[in-house]
């Protein structure tokens, strides 16, 4: 433990030496300082609740918990009238539902499945409830704009969005008014971003016939409510405000593209310049001659270098990071820590470009071509991820006209080499869950798919293993 040390402090005296970590320190804080110059001011609620309540129509079955929303959208009109909001920062409303369609669905007594009506043949709250109150249906791997229409044709069924299930006469019978109640708080949890408890719902019935309903809704509070829309100032109040953007959305866009793509981008390549002279100048002559001196083998002096580079990038992106965490929680009143989370999944993005630097510090023990060999796979590795993208979506075309062979290669190519790009969409679905409400985080779910973990991590993991197991052999026999 005491030679890692060594190694570590030695490591740290090389990155301290040169003017480039203080100008990443310097990029770190003006960074946290243009992040901590934005505020977040939620709308009044007659400016926010016809946004939130727009949402109410996608419906997640199996009383919100299905992670897929149904592939219809119900005809129905949210509409919040008496409004207000005390000086405690409840908000109280009155949540009117009326059927707003040309069409409407009812139940097929033969078929037993939902069809096209006019007005007047269905309560359609009714079966928006027993639709949500029921399981989910049928599962079906479509974009979701032809999803409906594939459906229907016989098309591939697998993920993403679900039907409806199959619905009797007596589901919407069997519909109560605490199924009602437990829906509009549902769709507030999903949509507003707050929990359970701060949402208290009582139907109204004084005075309203259905297919007609009305709802007394209070939200305890909406400071830090993900779903609710705020004024976003930036630059201290500089300018004016950006109106009606829910607090999550703008917490993700900061979190994911300034800081996990731009700020994420910078601060992996000027770490590789960083980094790309610790093992050039270990490996000069004389100085490996005085470390392999002591009792410390060639590999296991490379490990530590490797991982010495590894903990200058974690205790890098946790300054950062932590800093833009904590000054957002403070401007915005909403105290996920889950962005912390995206401090290991950059170093472990690092530590596959590390890896690559290390081989090649081995090879030519010239930090200029480690740098640049490093640079150069980084945009590979993002080239192959952007490919697979665009292939992915040119498959639901239709009129795409590739040859089938296309799509193995570059399945092929992004199968065997590390899944930089799917790392970043992994790091961007913590940052989802963590900010967008529910509602909206399921919604993305559908648009974008986003990889598995196992299969990103194992690959990449396997990839450094190779990478260092042939530096290790390439040290030994070089130097043996």
């Amino acid at each position: 433990m005491g030679q890692f040390v060594a190694i570590l402090k030695d490591s740290f005296r090389e990155a301290v030496d040169g003017f480039v970590i203080y100008v990443m320190l310097a990029l770190a804080l003006v960074m946290v300082i243009l992040i901590g110059s934005v505020s977040y001011e939620p709308e009044a609620p007659d400016d926010a609740l016809p946004e939130v309540l727009n949402q109410f129509n996608f419906i997640f079955p199996d009383r919100g918990k299905s992670k897929a929303p149904l592939g219809m959208f119900t005809p129905l009109e949210y509409k919040a009238t008496d409004a207000v909001q005390n000086p405690d920062g409840s908000v109280k409303f009155t949540l009117g539902v009326e059927y707003s369609g040309n069409t409407g669905f009812q139940v097929d007594d033969k078929k037993d499945r939902p069809k096209p009506k006019a007005p007047g043949g269905l309560d359609v709250f009714r079966y928006a409830v027993a639709a949500w109150k029921l399981p989910a249906g049928e599962k079906i791997k479509e974009d979701p704009r032809r999803a409906r229409a594939k459906i229907l044709q016989g098309g591939n069924k697998d993920l993403n969005v679900v039907m409806p299930a199959n619905m009797s006469p007596a589901d919407l019978n069997n519909v109560t008014e605490e199924d009602m109640v437990e829906f509009i708080r549902s769709q507030v949890v999903l949509f507003v971003g707050v929990s359970a408890s701060d949402v208290t719902v009582t139907r109204r019935t004084e005075g309203v016939t259905e297919p007609d309903y009305k709802f007394d809704v209070q939200i305890k509070s909406v400071s830090g409510a993900r779903g609710w829309p705020h004024k976003i100032y930036v630059l201290f109040k500089a300018f004016d405000p950006i109106r009606r953007i829910p607090l999550g959305l703008a917490l993700y866009f900061i979190q994911d593209q300034l800081v996990n793509g731009l700020g994420a981008g910078i601060a992996l390549i000027i770490s590789v310049v960083i980094t790309g002279f610790f093992i050039p100048n270990m490996l000069r002559k004389g100085s490996i001659d005085l470390l392999i001196s002591k009792p410390i083998g060639r590999v296991q002096l490379l490990v530590y270098k490797y991982i010495g580079g590894l903990t200058f990038m974690f205790l890098i992106s946790t300054f950062t990071i932590g800093a833009v965490w904590f000054v957002m929680a403070v401007r915005s009143g909403y105290w996920d820590p889950s962005f912390l989370l995206i401090i290991p999944g950059l170093t472990f993005t690092f530590a596959v470009v590390y890896a690559v630097s290390t081989l090649v510090a081995v090879l030519t023990r010239s930090a200029i071509a480690a740098i640049l060999l490093s640079i150069a796979f980084m945009v590979v590795m993002w080239i192959v991820g952007k490919t697979k993208e665009v292939f992915d979506r040119m498959k639901l075309s239709d009129d795409q006209q590739l040859p089938e062979w296309a799509f193995t290669l570059v399945d092929t190519i992004n199968n065997v080499l590390p899944r930089y790009k799917d790392l970043d969409k992994l790091t961007t679905k913590v940052i989802v869950d963590a900010n967008l409400p529910p509602g909206l985080a399921r919604m993305l779910g559908v648009l974008v798919e986003f990889p598995s973990f196992g299969g990103a991590v194992g690959v990449s993991l396997v990839f450094i293993a190779v990478m260092l197991a042939l530096a290790s052999w390439r040290l030994v026999k070089r130097d043996g």
